[in-house]
């Protein structure tokens, strides 16, 4: 059985004026037989509210991935779109590791990174919907997990697969069933960091070291506190 992981990661605003808070979710992608779908399934979530520093963040996150199962397995997507963001992406760089740098929009579509990095725009909405269509089809499962984030993602994944079932039952009026649609801009770290992982995860076949395609799909339309 062929398998792989994918680690999202999305920074809350500052907890404090010292430190901020950052939601981690890794999913495990699977595929028992060569022309079966892929699936997915929740493998960890956390979300850390009182980091001291992006190092200190960078530094968990490398010494995540370096445990089994990750190690050799994970690819790593973070959330550049604030400042804070950014510079997790040049950390983790730095540390020799090669994140994808997504900046989650209001928009929709996806936009290809420069040519020199691994890098995509990409609607907010868009990569929820991805997230809600695999739990729609049951493909992403969130089963025995009990820590807060996990249930704050079961909570949020369940309200955008409700948004996207009424839109896509509104065939007569596209125009309210695009407006009904932005809703799945406004989620919470938890939801983001898996939408994340979960976009990635479509997008790249089961070995980490793939680039994200010229031109990627967009759907169809240490320890930290804890």
């Amino acid at each position: 059985m062929a398998h792989a992981f994918f680690l999202g990661v999305d920074l809350d605003g500052a907890a404090s004026d010292d430190s901020f808070g950052a939601t981690l979710t890794i999913l495990e992608k699977e595929k028992e037989q060569s022309d079966a779908q892929a699936s997915f399934r929740l493998d960890h979530a956390r979300r850390h509210r009182d980091v001291d520093s992006l190092d200190e963040l960078a530094d968990h996150v490398q010494g995540l991935i370096a445990e089994r199962p990750y190690i050799g397995r994970t690819s790593l997507v973070v959330n550049r779109a604030s400042a804070d963001g950014e510079a997790l992406v040049d950390a983790l760089s730095d540390r020799g590791l090669d994140p994808v740098a997504a900046t989650l929009t209001e928009g929709s579509g996806s936009v290809p990174g420069e040519r020199d990095e691994v890098g995509v725009s990409l609607g907010t909405a868009d990569a929820v919907r991805t997230l809600a269509e695999l739990y729609r089809d049951r493909r992403f499962g969130i089963d025995d997990h009990s820590s807060e984030a996990a249930s704050e993602l079961a909570r949020g994944v369940q309200r955008a697969s409700e948004v996207l079932d009424e839109a896509d039952g509104n065939q007569d009026t596209p125009e309210a069933a695009g407006s009904t649609l932005e809703a799945l801009n406004n989620v919470d770290t938890t939801v983001a960091s898996a939408a994340l992982a979960a976009w990635v995860g479509t997008e790249r076949s089961f070995d980490p070291s793939q680039h994200l395609k010229e031109d990627p799909h967009a759907g169809r339309d240490g320890s930290l506190g804890g």
